[in-house]
């Protein structure tokens, strides 16, 4: 297998955690399976390592008052939050909770000494909870389970349904999904609104990169752990829909989760959001005055997953049984209705999904949109993504590539050639 200085240096550094971890963490004094009756010290605090807004936090809060338990939350920038988690591995300070997300998963599990083995605390029993293939993102090699699944970033496609309608376009959602059963048909309709309104349809092209790439199973990665980045049709398609998108000049392009792309939410700046389930709750919190202006429908050509990450405990944690506690409380499939019906993070505990609660779910600041029938259709037609230690790296890149080309600095296939040589700087 081809790696990567990146890759090789996280995992020389996790090697390293072998000379803190063998020390281990406290113990609180039970297991996690006697927490119900026990009483922890006066003045305990759990901490909480993460990046944004999990969805999971009026669970932890409430949680942590049942036991009487204090949270202190350290809250970071994606990548900056798993580069300095991976710090506090070697360092021995690390948090009693920390939320890998997906795209890191394959480069914490070469390292499965740096987390405590949830299987020691009667995990395996709860494998059955979990889909399959969401459970397997936290199993290492070794079969170590260094973390639990939180949600699905099942996809769908959020529109303006105004923006929509000014512009001579249907609104509902079976006849908006009608409109572009393929790409093509999609960038045709963009490009047909962006002639007759003189606005952007979309946010950005690399997101739409990210988005067909992950349509696909095996997308930087085989199943042998192979990079197949520079000869996958997958990755080809998205870049030829992706950099269409961009030379079209249907975009607003607006870097993802950047302020200006924030302000663009808000102000209606785009008709189209690429939606992930977690991104509805976004949604609504960076354009609430937008409530009742957007509805939901599907992708073309089926389903796709973007996001989801596992709670994991480090080895070095103060208050392990704590937090394993907590962990298996806020992931169970009660709680976890629970955050999908008040922030839209799709469950990842296939038990609910034939439920009423689930099939008859609707929103109103999407119009109304029956979210819990269209994300379970979406989740149940996706095929998991092959995880691999650089992809977040190998993404990062390909949308660096597209963006020249939404900026005139490139043509398609010179940014194509340049991102290769770019990648192959860092795998080799």
């Amino acid at each position: 297998m081809r790696s990567s200085r990146t890759a090789a240096r996280f995992t020389v550094l996790l090697a390293a955690t072998a000379l803190v971890t063998s020390c281990g963490g406290e113990d609180d004094g039970a297991t996690s399976g006697d927490l119900a009756g026990e009483s922890p010290e006066p003045g305990t605090t759990l901490s909480i390592w993460t990046f944004g807004a999990t969805g999971l936090e009026e669970q932890m809060e409430a949680w942590a008052a049942d036991r009487g338990v204090e949270l202190e939350f350290k809250t970071g920038e994606l990548d900056p939050h798993h580069e300095q988690l991976l710090t506090a591995l070697v360092s021995g300070s690390v948090p009693d909770v920390a939320v890998i997300e997906i795209g890191y998963s394959a480069t914490f599990k070469a390292s499965p000494d740096s987390f405590v083995d949830l299987r020691d605390h009667g995990a395996d029993e709860l494998a059955d909870d979990y889909l399959d293939w969401r459970w397997q993102n936290g199993v290492a090699a070794d079969g170590t389970v260094i973390g639990l699944p939180t949600d699905v970033g099942g996809m769908a496609l959020a529109y303006r349904t105004d923006l929509f309608q000014a512009a001579g376009l249907p609104t509902e959602p079976e006849q908006v999904a009608a409109l572009w059963p393929s790409w093509d048909e999609f960038l045709a309709v963009a490009e047909q609104y962006t002639a007759d309104t003189g606005q952007a349809f979309l946010d950005d092209s690399g997101v739409l990169f990210e988005t067909v790439a992950k349509q696909g199973s095996e997308v930087f990665y085989d199943t042998d752990g192979e990079p197949i980045y520079d000869t996958n049709p997958q990755v080809e398609r998205a870049w030829e829909v992706a950099t269409a998108a961009a030379r079209a000049g249907v975009t607003a392009d607006l870097a993802a989760f950047s302020p200006e792309w924030n302000t663009g939410m808000a102000q209606g700046k785009y008709a189209v959001q690429l939606a992930p389930a977690w991104m509805l709750n976004y949604i609504q919190g960076q354009a609430p005055d937008t409530a009742g202006r957007w509805n939901v429908t599907t992708l073309p050509e089926g389903g796709g997953n973007w996001g989801g990450s596992q709670l994991a405990i480090p080895a070095n944690a103060e208050h392990p049984d704590l937090a394993y506690d907590l962990i298996t409380t806020v992931l169970s499939p009660e709680s976890q209705l629970e955050v999908f019906q008040a922030s839209g993070n799709f469950p990842s505990t296939p038990s609910l999904y034939g439920t009423p609660e689930m099939r008859e779910f609707t929103s109103e600041f999407f119009s109304g949109a029956p979210l819990g029938q269209i994300y379970t259709a979406s989740v149940e037609a996706l095929e998991p993504v092959v995880e691999g230690e650089d992809q977040r790296l190998i993404l990062r890149e390909f949308g660096n590539g597209v963006d020249r080309v939404e900026k005139g600095d490139e043509e398609p296939g010179e940014a194509w050639a340049s991102t290769l040589d770019a990648i192959a700087l860092e795998i080799d």
